[in-house]
């Protein structure tokens, strides 16, 4: 008997953890989520940064809209790039040296009154990278 109750116990055991521990199916946000996590490394930093609205490539580096309609157009037009709350300066360049586009987290376009924290670098506007 106490032999037959061990069986017992060992199959109902076995029968529990044989079946499905996690749900399969996922919704199509976190698929597009997973997805463009995946494929991030794909995109160079200056095609993440022109993505962005309002930027337009110039010379072969991101500006802001907003500047290209400028009067002044002889000085340098390139927004003030921030790395992690640290300001980099007014070179696409620098920062592309500095970051890879696989450790960027995060892209934020400031410009205008948003941009006015920066005092004068940040007059042609920010753009702010956070990278993991």
């Amino acid at each position: 008997m106490k032999t037959y109750l061990s069986l017992c116990l060992t199959a109902v055991i076995l029968l529990c953890s044989c079946g499905p521990t996690k749900s399969t199916t996922k919704d199509k946000s976190s698929l597009d989520t997973e997805l463009r996590e995946k494929n991030r490394a794909n995109i160079s930093l200056l095609q993440r940064i022109r993505q962005k609205p309002g930027i337009v490539l110039q010379n072969n580096v991101p500006i802001l809209n907003k500047t290209t309609n400028s009067f002044d157009s002889g000085g340098n037009q390139e927004p003030l790039y921030v790395l992690n709350n640290q300001v980099i300066g007014n070179s696409f360049h620098s920062v592309n040296e500095l970051i890879d586009s696989y450790n960027v987290k995060k892209i934020v376009i400031l410009s205008g009154a948003d941009a006015a924290g920066y005092g004068t670098q940040g007059s042609n506007g920010v753009v702010k990278i956070t990278n993991y």
